[in-house]
């Protein structure tokens, strides 16, 4: 693992421990659109904050990568904002489904979705061809909804 992985893991654990007290100013019993957003939210948000670091840790480095386009995206970005549609259309549709949230899981919550967030940071979906892919950091990726190439293993 890099240092950068270490540090991630190291703020899923402080987040995590931080969880804890943070559970007891939640409700016991939570809307099923709320768990959805804030999940999806918090997943999109540790995605945002890795994207700045690497915005960042790369602005000092001379080396100037190649760029290529591509047709995919990021699939925990895609995950995300499915998640955030989904508990949109939830709250829309007043659904009033109740779920009880202890303080476990609360914290079991959090942790599970930034260890989902860690663990498909790299990968990439694509559509011609359709699949999914590692693409380390996939900070030189052009995206293109249609173009000349496809998410190649070049």
């Amino acid at each position: 693992m890099t240092r950068a992985e270490w540090i991630e893991v190291l703020a899923i654990a402080v987040v995590t421990a931080a969880s804890c007290p943070a559970a007891k100013l939640f409700p016991s019993t939570m809307p099923l659109w709320q768990i959805v957003l804030g999940a999806s939210a918090l997943l999109l948000a540790q995605s945002l904050v890795r994207d700045v670091a690497i915005l960042l840790r790369n602005s000092r480095s001379k080396a100037n990568e190649p760029r290529k386009e591509a047709q995919c995206f990021c699939l925990e970005s895609t995950v995300g904002a499915t998640g955030i549609v989904a508990g949109a259309l939830l709250a829309s549709l007043r659904s009033s489904t109740q779920v009880a949230v202890g303080r476990r899981d609360f914290v079991l919550a959090v942790t599970g979705t930034m260890a989902l967030g860690f663990a498909i940071k790299d990968l990439v979906i694509s559509w011609k061809p359709f699949g999914v892919r590692r693409e380390k950091d996939h900070r030189n990726l052009i995206v293109r909804w249609k173009g000349k190439s496809g998410c190649s293993r070049e």
